[in-house]
């Protein structure tokens, strides 16, 4: 029975062996990496990567790794220039977040130099209700005119007059 135990250890080994060769001809060949294309290349069913956790978290690990080489022909990305890049725009991050609570702590001066408090400005969204409106405001605006106009003349459906 040792007999037996053996060449199955063999026969996985050999397996593990293939596997580990055609994961490195993959990333050579920048090939798209998957648990299947693995083991296509390979010449071992997938529920063999799944059963040896090592072999396939060294898939996952070649799937997440930049490409060798850019398809078109630029210089390769590198994991490590990406997270240097990640951990500069985190700090990025950082500095502008402490900066905007510095801003928002100061004392605004509404763009003048005269220090006008917000009370003294008077809001956008009021409106003077006394008095008639501007001419402007009481005819139609010019397309619903030109709607009325076309409708008129030549009895054009769709458009609604409005007022």
């Amino acid at each position: 029975m040792t007999t037996m135990r053996q060449g199955r250890q063999d026969g996985t080994d050999r397996r593990r062996q293939r596997v580990a060769g055609a994961l490195k001809a993959v990333v050579q060949n920048g090939s798209p990496i998957s648990v299947s294309a693995i083991a296509r290349q390979a010449g071992v069913d997938c529920t063999f990567l799944y059963r040896h956790r090592d072999l396939l978290a060294l898939v996952h690990a070649a799937e997440l790794e930049p490409a060798a080489q850019d398809p078109a022909g630029a210089t390769p990305v590198r994991r490590a220039s990406l997270q240097a890049d990640l951990a500069n725009a985190q700090a990025r991050n950082t500095r502008l977040v402490t900066r905007f609570q510095q801003l928002e702590k100061r004392p605004r001066h509404w763009g003048n130099r005269s220090g006008a408090s917000p009370a003294s400005v008077p809001p956008l969204t009021s409106r003077n209700s006394s008095g008639p409106s501007p001419a402007w405001n009481s005819r139609p605006s010019i397309s619903r005119r030109f709607w009325r106009s076309a409708r008129a003349n030549r009895r054009l459906p769709g458009k609604p007059t409005g007022s």
